[in-house]
């Protein structure tokens, strides 16, 4: 029992990240969502503003809090 109250104290100690704004590299657009997603493959995206479609997305990072 002890080896999994380890593995449960360190899951409490993990900090979970929100999902980060994604914005399109062509029209800079935050209208762009995901159109498939396979495993291990990067996601696809479309961006509904100015159509661009592939995996390479813009992402900002939150500030951390002080």
């Amino acid at each position: 029992m002890g080896g999994l109250n380890e593995i449960w104290n360190i899951l409490k100690q993990v900090k979970h990240n929100k999902p980060k704004p994604k914005f399109c590299p062509k029209c800079k657009s935050h209208n762009i969502f995901p159109t498939s997603t396979f495993g291990i493959l990067p996601p696809s995206y479309r961006c509904r503003d100015c159509g661009y479609e592939g995996s390479l997305v813009f992402e900002i990072e939150p500030d951390e809090e002080h």
